[in-house]
């Protein structure tokens, strides 16, 4: 199949790696031609403008970090909808606003072009080693039409329903892990300066009633190593304070109370004036940490 591939980040460059290993064409374009170096000497070709990327190709990917940069893409000078044919499908992997994806889909529609919300998640080490999960929202059709291709770049390819469902689970997803890092540094610090060790904290609190489901698992291995700075295999705060201020967005529009969301979302902020953007999203524990007095680093936890 010939696609266009826009954007070829940390996350993008893996993902079209696969597609590409898999005997498709593609035709990249990014803000930095250097970052699809390694994509051109595979046989991927170079596409000066989102609008070019389209051209001749029945199928088209975004990967890119911001809403804003998802509609300059879709709609702005030599954007995608210029690009576009008829008939042509546009899948857009990014965390995106639930407003951007109806309205890309809502503009698309009337050129006959289909549109499938797909954000993934997983991270960086998720698309190298393709253990993505793909929550794909739109028309079942056209969803039929490239599950192949998105079986390449995940392990559990999710169809959710209608344009906007696949973003809707993503953005609940992001809530819920930063509330849980949040709850879990409270009671963590909470525990240790009322006296209990940590190790015997964090294994009691994990084999109580909620054990069969760990609050304190995946996530808080960074928080007890202290692997904290980001990397380039990171999921950056400044990502996930996006994206919980486009699901407290969501909620507001559908008219449901995010009491925990939106402190969670005031504590992101903080984490954004201290200019942490680039480190790695469980740092949102230093500032409980701080408050506590009270640091959370063991390595006898797993």
């Amino acid at each position: 199949m010939n696609i266009g591939w826009i954007g070829v980040g940390n996350i993008g460059l893996p993902m079209a790696r696969h597609v590409i290993k898999a005997g498709h064409k593609l035709t990249i374009h990014d803000l930095q031609q250097d970052a699809a170096k390694p994509l051109l000497e595979m046989g991927a070709s170079w596409a000066d403008s989102p609008e070019e990327a389209a051209k001749e190709n029945e199928l088209v990917i975004m990967s890119l970090p911001m809403p804003k940069d998802v509609k300059e893409v879709c709609f702005g000078t030599k954007g995608l909808i210029k690009g576009l044919q008829p008939g042509n499908i546009c899948i857009d992997l990014s965390t995106n606003s639930l407003e951007m994806v109806r309205q890309i889909e809502h503009e698309f529609k009337k050129h006959d072009i289909e549109f499938l919300d797909a954000p993934v998640s997983g991270g960086v080490e998720g698309a190298n080693s393709k253990d993505l999960v793909v929550l794909v929202g739109g028309s079942e059709n056209a969803f039929t039409k490239v599950k192949g291709i998105l079986d390449l770049i995940g392990e559990k390819i999710n169809f959710c329903g209608p344009i906007g469902t696949g973003t809707i689970c993503k953005l609940s997803h992001q809530l819920l892990s930063m509330a849980i890092l949040q709850i879990g540094a409270e009671i963590l610090t909470l525990g240790v300066k009322a006296g209990v060790d940590l190790d015997i904290l964090a294994d009691s609190v994990s084999k109580g009633a909620l054990g069969k489901v760990p609050p304190l698992g995946r996530f808080y291995q960074d928080v007890f190593t202290g692997n904290l700075e980001g990397t380039k295999s990171s999921f950056f705060l400044g990502l996930a304070a996006k994206d919980v201020k486009l699901a407290n967005e969501m909620g507001r529009q559908v008219g449901v109370p995010l009491v925990v969301g939106n402190i969670v979302e005031q504590l992101l902020i903080e984490t954004m004036n201290r200019g942490w953007q680039l480190k790695n999203f469980p740092a949102i524990v230093q500032l409980q940490e701080e408050k506590s007095g009270v640091s959370l680093r063991t390595d006898n936890f797993s």
